[in-house]
């Protein structure tokens, strides 16, 4: 087995635990003595991402641990009639215009009187959820979309104004990766939703949403509404976290108990063969990007997603040194405010996994024919993993073959 890569701080954790520790733990809130205890939540734990750093992990873990939480007295809400995993509905409901963003597209609010209806509609949810569970005094929410939806101190300012009907005690966590290790996993994203990617604009495409990079901002705004005594900060390195868990060190962070049952990776980058197909597929047949209304070739993606897992290369060593070097200082003025314990960068600034060169995007024939092999004896011998995935490619074969 590979010996995970080490990163900054590792031989620091027990003095990372302690700094983040301390105002966390619940036997602090009950000694605060600014604490209300007439609102409804003693704090609310909001979790905002960033993407790309095992945040669906983490909400499938609480989802999956949903009764153990509440015996504890924190309470994960389920979202009425939802079906993600992420709690992007409070998104919706506090953004200034949610009928611009996929968010809002989604609920099908075109106009604010729809945006306030929707809103409505949420908290009454809520309401009867938090009384079916009156004992639970910590509320937990999860969702990236918070970091990549929410970017600007009114909208940020907008949650908190929403949720201080339940609480007025706050703790934000959220989780730094790399820049370019985050732009290199984002991409597989983006061909999941059907992105056209070319090579010759690789590194573009990699900055395309150059915001989410600069964690430095993000880090002043959440803590200019929330107060920076309430950010806790951490970063996403397998090798520092126990038992290189990202739901263990997540649950450490919020000062929650430590649940069993091992993270399953989800939303995982596509391998070099996987990225292939994807690039040629939404080059081949365009569509909106995110627009799965055409279920047979959102199975197929499904699929592919799902068979072709893995890491790949489309940029060098050199551009990905590139890509990072603009962000170093802005990381070093982060370090100083959130990582102060960390004596160098607060990433492992090692760029080795790279290659030389970069891997080539184009799929010869017998890669292609081999895909189509593969995919075929799935669909014949019920793997991988049976589940969704097959039933939803074998319904699609179904339809194109017309029997």
């Amino acid at each position: 087995m590979e010996e995970p890569k080490r990163c900054r701080g590792d031989s620091l954790e027990s003095a990372i635990w302690v700094n983040s520790i301390h105002h966390v733990m619940p036997s602090i809130e009950r000694n605060n003595p600014n604490l209300n205890r007439s609102k409804r939540f003693d704090r609310v734990i909001l979790h905002i991402g960033t993407e790309k750093t095992g945040t669906k992990a983490i909400q499938h873990h609480l989802h999956k641990n949903r009764d153990r939480l509440a015996e504890n007295g924190i309470l994960y809400p389920k979202i009425e009639g939802s079906v993600h995993a992420s709690q992007w509905e409070f998104v919706a409901a506090v953004h200034d215009k949610p009928w611009m963003q996929d968010v809002g597209r989604h609920f099908g609010i075109t106009n604010d009187d729809e945006r306030t209806a929707f809103r409505d509609r949420l908290s009454i949810g809520l309401e009867r959820q938090f009384n079916r569970h009156s004992d639970c005094r910590t509320l937990i929410l999860s969702s990236e979309h918070f970091q990549s939806r929410l970017d600007i101190p009114s909208r940020i300012s907008a949650l908190r104004d929403y949720l201080s009907e339940w609480s007025d005690n706050f703790q934000v966590v959220v989780y730094f990766r790399r820049q370019d290790q985050l732009a290199l996993s984002f991409l597989s994203t983006r061909l999941k939703s059907s992105v056209v990617i070319e090579q010759e604009s690789m590194l573009e495409a990699m900055n395309s949403i150059p915001r989410y990079y600069d964690y430095l901002e993000l880090y002043k705004n959440w803590a200019g509404i929330f107060g920076t005594e309430n950010i806790v900060a951490r970063l996403y390195c397998p090798s520092r976290w126990p038992d290189q868990e990202i739901t263990t060190d997540f649950c450490r962070a919020c000062g929650i108990p430590v649940m069993q049952g091992e993270s399953q990776r989800l939303n995982v980058s596509l391998n070099r063969k996987g990225f292939q197909f994807l690039r040629a597929l939404n080059a081949k047949y365009p569509i909106v990007p995110g627009d799965k209304s055409d279920k047979e070739r959102a199975a197929l993606v499904e699929y592919i997603s799902d068979r072709y897992r893995g890491k790949f290369y489309p940029i060098s060593r050199e551009q990905a040194m590139q890509f990072y070097a603009p962000y170093i200082e802005q990381n070093e003025v982060l370090r100083r405010m959130a990582f102060s314990h960390l004596e160098g960068p607060i990433f492992e600034e090692d760029f080795s996994e790279y290659p030389e060169t970069a891997e080539q995007l184009s799929m010869e024939y017998p890669e292609a024919v081999e895909l189509i092999v593969n995919l075929w004896r799935d669909k014949i011998t019920g793997s991988p993993k049976g589940g969704p995935i097959q039933t939803k490619i074998g319904e699609w074969l179904s339809r194109i073959s017309g029997s």
